[in-house]
């Protein structure tokens, strides 16, 4: 006796079931190559934003260096700037000052002496010396040789050296008597000790 299969599901919804199946199958594979398509497609511009960040970050390091760099620059040149007022300053502050050497030459020079020219060079920025210049008249030879001994003498003047030394008439300067006078002309050049 031989078996054989009965069949007693009608054919249109066997045929329908069928349908469905291929819906879903093709459905599904539909999907996933969707899926895989957008996937590949997100990657991409997730790989190309990145390049772009990158760059951009680049060019904002790019530009805040350059901001950095010319406000350094400034900065040294401010720094150039104020070293050299320092200098400036440290030169003006570190020579003797003036009234004192003033007040020194007039204890130093006789009655008989007077000078009419005092120059005071501080030299240039690198030289630590500064160098003193007198021009004046004596009445006489000897009185001009007290003055240059006494300035040779005194602990604020080096290197004292009669540089000119000349006799020259000069009209007499009180009126009530005539005739000139005879004088000594001198140019004296030394150099100040720092105190």
């Amino acid at each position: 006796m031989a078996l054989e299969e009965i069949n007693l599901i009608p054919e249109d919804i066997l045929a329908r079931r069928q349908m469905r199946r291929h819906l879903f199958f093709w459905l599904g594979c539909l999907f996933i190559s969707l899926g895989l398509i957008w996937g590949f497609y997100f990657y991409q511009s997730y790989l190309l934003t990145a390049k772009k960040r990158r760059v951009t970050a680049l060019k904002d390091m790019h530009t805040s260096l350059g901001a950095k760099i010319d406000e350094i620059r400034r900065m040294q040149e401010e720094l150039n700037r104020l070293r050299q007022q320092q200098n400036l300053l440290e030169n003006m502050t570190a020579s003797e000052p003036y009234s004192h050497i003033c007040a020194k030459l007039a204890d130093l020079v006789n009655e008989s002496t007077w000078l009419t020219n005092l120059t005071i060079d501080n030299g240039k920025q690198g030289e630590a010396e500064t160098n003193l210049k007198l021009t004046g008249f004596s009445f006489s030879n000897d009185e001009l040789g007290n003055f240059l001994n006494r300035l040779s003498l005194d602990p604020m003047f080096k290197a004292v050296v009669l540089k000119l030394a000349t006799e020259s008439e000069m009209a007499h300067w009180n009126r009530n008597v005539e005739g000139s006078v005879k004088l000594i002309q001198f140019h004296i050049e030394c150099s100040l000790a720092r105190v």
